[in-house]
């Protein structure tokens, strides 16, 4: 979620020292610089989101289930990764823009339970709504 001039932040990440944080409600921000942003956003070139869906009665599938299926798919892709966002969303990040283009090109992908329909990073997906 992006606030003007304001990035939401993993609380839990290893990155280096942070600014000082900036609390909208629930959501724990901090101010960078529009210089900073842009290559943010310049990383998220190689990003896709997902969204699985699964039946009614199917045992919801974790991360790490979820990145040994798609292994066993994406077997000429590496070093790509897997974020959950929430409410069966996940963030993909991959090394080129051509990885992330042959991932995507594979359409909906079964994962026998469920399906995972991948689409285009938009820095305003927010998988709440």
């Amino acid at each position: 979620m992006v606030h003007s001039n304001f990035l939401a932040v993993d609380w839990n990440s290893d990155a280096t020292p942070l600014p000082s944080r900036v609390v909208f409600g629930d959501t724990v921000c901090i101010q960078i610089t529009q210089a900073v942003y842009e290559v943010g956003i310049k990383d998220c070139n190689t990003h896709l989101h997902g969204k699985v869906t699964m039946q009614k009665n199917d045992v919801r599938l974790t991360t790490h289930a979820l990145k040994l299926k798609l292994k066993s798919i994406w077997t000429n892709l590496s070093n790509w990764l897997v974020t959950p966002l929430g409410r069966g969303c996940f963030k993909f990040k991959f090394n080129s823009v051509a990885d992330m283009r042959q991932a995507l090109a594979q359409g909906t992908i079964t994962l026998k339970p469920g399906i995972l329909r991948l689409f285009c990073w938009s820095q305003d997906f927010n998988p709440q709504s």
